[in-house]
């Protein structure tokens, strides 16, 4: 069993065939791609399995024809030895069947395997289809998610924005506090100079006190040890006022 490639269509397909019938089945195949390419012009590329189909059954029509004509042969008795025109067109019709049998056979095998691929692309497409639906809503999902990034981003920058605002205030508060505090500790300096010179002078008063005290002391003794004599002279004062 050898197995060569037919070339249908401009696609090349792998039809199995008895040894030493290769001609025979590349024939066929040469007789297959000419009435696809006639259809081809026909009605354009309309895919290769339908293409096949339709090839198949105008090869199906020629060889109900060829049957036809067989039969009628058949059945019509010969009035007279068949000439040998008439036995050499037997013979090409019997030729011809055999070739259209054979087409019929490829092209069913080509529309066959035609349909297996067709089968395989709609495969395809269906787990392509499957693939990008599942994309498109991995995407969807990719988006939602995005989005709700972007709106947490959005109030994060937010917030920041408020906490920094609340930083800013807290911070000029902070300078107004220390600018308090340093006019606060000018007037405790000033406060603890003031009372170090009252101090100072509370001293010196203390001690013009102290002294004052101490001259006063002295001026009472002075005076309690001058009291006898100015008394002893008030009396000798008032005795020579009465003596005169």
């Amino acid at each position: 069993m050898g197995q060569i490639l037919v070339k249908v269509n401009g696609r090349d397909y792998p039809i199995a065939c008895d040894d030493g019938g290769e001609d025979r089945v590349r024939a066929i195949g040469q007789y297959v791609d000419e009435k696809v390419r006639e259809l081809v012009a026909q009605v354009g590329q309309a895919g290769d399995a339908r293409l096949m189909l339709l090839a198949a059954l105008n090869l199906g029509d020629e060889l109900a024809a060829a049957y036809d004509e067989i039969e009628t042969l058949r059945a019509t008795p010969p009035r007279e030895v068949p000439s040998p025109e008439l036995v050499a067109k037997l013979e090409a019709e019997t030729r011809a069947r055999e070739t259209a049998e054979a087409a019929a056979r490829g092209s069913h095998e080509a529309a066959e395997i035609a349909r297996q691929q067709a089968q395989i692309a709609e495969d395809a497409a269906a787990r392509a289809e499957a693939a990008t639906q599942a994309w498109i809503a991995k995407c969807e999902d990719l988006a939602k998610r995005l989005a709700e990034y972007e709106a947490r981003a959005g109030a994060a920058h937010a917030e920041a924005a408020i906490a920094k605002q609340r930083v800013a205030a807290i911070e000029a508060e902070a300078v107004e506090i220390q600018a308090r505090l340093s006019a606060a500790e000018r007037r405790a300096l000033e406060a603890e100079a003031q009372a170090t010179a009252a101090v100072v002078r509370a001293g010196e008063a203390e001690r013009r006190l102290d002294a004052l005290r101490t001259r006063s002391d002295e001026e009472n003794r002075q005076r309690e040890a001058l009291a006898p004599i100015l008394a002893r002279i008030e009396r000798l004062a008032d005795n020579a006022s009465h003596a005169a």
